[in-house]
């Protein structure tokens, strides 16, 4: 009895020491340092519910890295970006076009997350539109 009594105490040990050690992870990337983005906080106003509406977003590498554009994340199946993928230079103009379906009646307000790999590891940046949807009677 004393030997599982000495075992269960040598796993417990184990077990406290295991989960008291840290996990160093490499200090998160400052986004803003890499990309400027021209309308990051979009209002479309009042909207006809329905109607599909979109609006251009400019993004620019201000960094002296290359970037590369890898996904975006969108909150909703409402939300449909068009973009490219791909490596973005010191200074090139990365373009894309941010649609909503309009199908909200009231306030809305979605995201879109913009993931980048830099060589300093990844970074996402976020896109915000909202808007009113109004339903019109005939």
């Amino acid at each position: 009895m004393k030997r599982y009594a000495g075992l269960l105490a040598l796993l417990c040990a184990a077990v406290i020491s295991v989960s008291a050690q840290q996990v160093k992870h490499a200090p998160p990337i400052d986004g803003y340092k890499y990309i400027k983005i021209d309308d990051a906080d979009h209002d479309f106003g009042d909207i006809t519910y329905g109607q599909a509406v979109e609006y251009p977003v400019k993004m620019v590498n201000i960094s002296k890295d290359t970037v590369r554009l890898t996904n975006i994340v969108v909150s909703c199946g409402c939300t449909t970006p068009e973009y490219t993928k791909g490596v973005y230079a010191p200074g090139d103009t990365i373009t894309m076009k941010v649609g909503f379906n309009g199908h909200a009646d009231g306030s809305f307000n979605k995201t879109l997350s913009i993931l980048f790999q830099a060589p300093a590891g990844q970074f996402v940046k976020i896109l915000r539109f909202r808007g009113k949807g109004i339903v019109k009677n005939n």
